[in-house]
């Protein structure tokens, strides 16, 4: 005689094991069979108010608050590194805007180019379009910057209150559109120009 427990989630034979909890049930071999043996893809073990074992859908899977949150920090993550490249290169960017603004504002002297300044002032540049150019660019990226601070923190927020009123739709939708709103905030600055 084969035995189901609720309790345990585990079949028993009678007979063979020693200890079989109080709320086994007496399974038939076919029941065994559909519902440990032979399941159906999509399918999972439950039981019905009798305690016997059953097969329900899979139930679909409702991410949490946190994991909606963590993959709009992701794509955050993702766009900051599309543009600046690596650590160090957004350092070498910050660089070059510090000293090219102040090559502007001491009025393009052409004895006092700056070495990041002088560097980009390739392919006819001349160093004030350089400066410029860097200028710009450095204006791009930070823009991108608050944008993606701006946007990420508040649908934080939105999807923090939407999963607290149960509307996981309503989450779900802010994150797709968060995650399509900084990437394109980034689109074509710096090292992700196409």
């Amino acid at each position: 005689m084969r035995l189901y427990s609720r309790n345990t989630g585990c079949t028993y034979i009678k007979g063979t094991h020693a200890n079989i909890p109080i709320d086994a049930v007496e399974i038939s071999e076919d029941v065994f069979r559909s519902v440990f043996i032979d399941v159906a893809p999509g399918m999972i073990r439950s039981h019905d108010p009798a305690g016997l074992p059953i097969l329900i859908a899979t139930p679909p899977y409702v991410p949490t608050a946190e994991e909606l949150c963590a993959q709009i920090d992701t794509a955050a993550d993702n766009a900051r590194r599309a543009v600046a490249g690596d650590p160090l290169r957004a350092v070498e960017y910050d660089r070059a805007a510090s000293e090219a603004q102040l090559f502007k504002n001491a009025g393009y002297p052409s004895e006092a180019v700056p070495r990041t300044v002088a560097a980009w002032a390739i392919n006819g540049r001349t160093v004030q379009q350089a400066a410029d150019s860097i200028l710009a660019e450095a204006a791009a990226y930070t823009e991108a910057l608050y944008q993606i601070r701006e946007t990420r923190l508040q649908a934080k927020e939105l999807i923090r209150a939407a999963m607290a009123d149960g509307n996981v739709e309503l989450a779900e939708d802010i994150a797709a559109e968060t995650i399509a709103s900084i990437e394109a905030a980034v689109a074509g600055i710096g090292n992700n120009a196409s």
